[in-house]
């Protein structure tokens, strides 16, 4: 274990969405297990026990040895905690000139696990968002409970619904993608009926033949899609300017257009690149012919955030194009840790159905390394950084991919500018303590920003920041 940044008996780290402090000299408190629910749903983390509240100065545990053996008591105990997921050395104790701390390094559980609650599921499951814990609504626990199960959730058969409830002209344009991409294939001359069984559409029972969830959500009639999933949304808008006023838009809902998934990535993923610097040539077929890979790289954040969705989420599924950026959203957090995911060679698909579906007409073709490639080519091709974000509160995913190859502005630069925005007078002590890095760091991000044309200071030290890229901000 690392040693901690001390002085004078004060620890110098801050709480964050990744470590905890907690008091010690009255023992072990119940809130100890709220944050080790938080932390072992969202993203892991590190709680020291031993800390006064508010101050940072180390008080010590009183009688360390016990206390811990306390705590691993407590997560074998199915009352206190339903799954222990610590080893054995993920519970240390750390002596310090000014008292015993207990350090507790707690992983992300597994899905499978997840969600791990303290004492009652309902009241006891936590996340982490910022610095601290919050409740989880029943809606959360819910898609946690969706996740956890070994079966792809999409594959869930739904009762009331059957092969009537198909778009056909939906399901026949699929059919027509997956003739052009693989004429051979022997799916390729049956009926419809037998089509859609054979693809996982729909499910034969008896004489019978019942959607499944991928079915009704890839090629479904909308006003049946929405009785299933009363917050479905599928939205994509473009902007000409830097405001907020879309001049194209293509949502669910408004009568105009059948919407369900295959037609929303049919439509959206010709315009989404459409003016793109680099000439795109689509053929008849749908597939790319001379793609660039920054074409492919946004077509495969569109089909990522279509088969990773939580659609049952508040969200589901945004897309919009800026001038400088293109910004994809779904409903649902990764469901394995980011940081695995950005190296590659694992996947692990939300709606395995749909992506299988997706993979028939040549559209799904690195599995467990699309977002590797999606980063990997934005850095080399654009010269610019994307990001990919997992908002815990609301559970949701954005990638950002920017297009201004002059415009180097990172996530923290961007944060910058937004509290300089909203307070031109902000100091750089205010902004360390906000976004949580140090002054000094802070400081150099200020130059850099100065240098490239970001911001200008007006007024000298008891002046006013002024933003010059306003285009940043969104």
């Amino acid at each position: 274990m690392d040693g901690l940044p001390i002085r004078d008996g004060v620890l110098l780290e801050k709480e964050s969405s990744m470590l905890e402090f907690k008091p010690g000299l009255k023992g072990i408190s119940e809130s100890v297990y709220d944050t080790y629910s938080s932390f072992a749903n969202t993203f892991g983390g590190r709680i020291i026990i031993g800390i006064r509240d508010g101050t940072n100065e180390i008080e010590g545990v009183t009688n360390p040895d016990a206390r811990i053996q306390d705590i691993w008591n407590a997560l074998n105990n199915p009352q206190v905690v339903n799954e222990n997921i610590l080893l054995p050395g993920d519970i240390q104790r750390l002596e310090t000139d000014w008292g015993s701390l207990i350090i507790i390094d707690v992983p992300r559980a597994d899905r499978f696990l997840r969600p791990i609650y303290h004492k009652k599921l309902e009241t006891g499951t936590f996340k982490r968002n910022g610095e601290g814990d919050y409740r989880c609504r029943l809606s959360e626990i819910a898609a946690m409970m969706r996740d956890k199960s070994e079966i792809s959730y999409d594959s869930t058969i739904l009762e009331d619904m059957d092969f009537s409830d198909l778009d056909l002209e939906t399901l026949h344009a699929f059919r027509n993608l997956m003739s052009a991409h693989n004429p051979r294939h022997r799916w390729n001359s049956v009926s419809d009926s037998d089509f859609a069984e054979y693809i996982g559409a729909v499910e034969r029972d008896g004489e019978k033949s019942k959607l499944t969830i991928a079915g009704l959500l890839m090629f479904g009639k909308e006003h049946r899609i929405y009785r299933e999933f009363p917050r479905f949304k599928l939205d994509y808008r473009e902007y000409k300017d830097y405001g907020n006023s879309w001049d194209y838009r293509l949502v669910t809902g408004d009568g105009t257009w059948e919407g369900n998934v295959l037609n929303y990535y049919i439509h959206v993923s010709n315009r989404i690149v459409s003016e793109l610097s680099t000439p795109l040539i689509i053929g008849k077929d749908m597939v790319r012919i001379d793609d660039t890979d920054i074409h492919k790289a946004v077509r495969e954040a569109l089909l990522n955030a279509l088969i990773h969705a939580d659609y049952r989420g508040n969200l589901t599924v945004s897309a919009e194009r800026r001038n400088h950026c293109i910004r994809i959203t779904n409903s649902g957090l990764f469901r394995i840790p980011l940081s695995e995911a950005e190296k590659g060679g694992k996947s692990d698909p939300r709606n395995f159905l749909i992506a299988k579906m997706f993979s028939l007409i040549g559209l799904v073709e690195r599995v467990g390394v699309g977002v590797n490639y999606i980063l990997n080519t934005w850095e080399h091709d654009c010269r610019n950084t994307p990001s990919i974000t997992e908002d815990t509160k609301n559970d949701l995913v954005t990638v950002e991919l920017p297009l201004e190859k002059e415009q180097k502005c990172g996530i923290r630069e961007r944060t910058i500018l937004r509290y300089m925005a909203d307070n031109p007078k902000i100091t750089t002590k205010e902004l360390s303590e906000l976004i949580g890095v140090s002054v000094p760091t802070i400081s150099n991000d200020i130059k850099s920003m100065t240098e490239k044309g970001f911001i200008a200071r007006e007024g000298g030290p008891r002046g006013r920041w002024v933003v010059l890229s306003g285009e940043l901000l969104f």
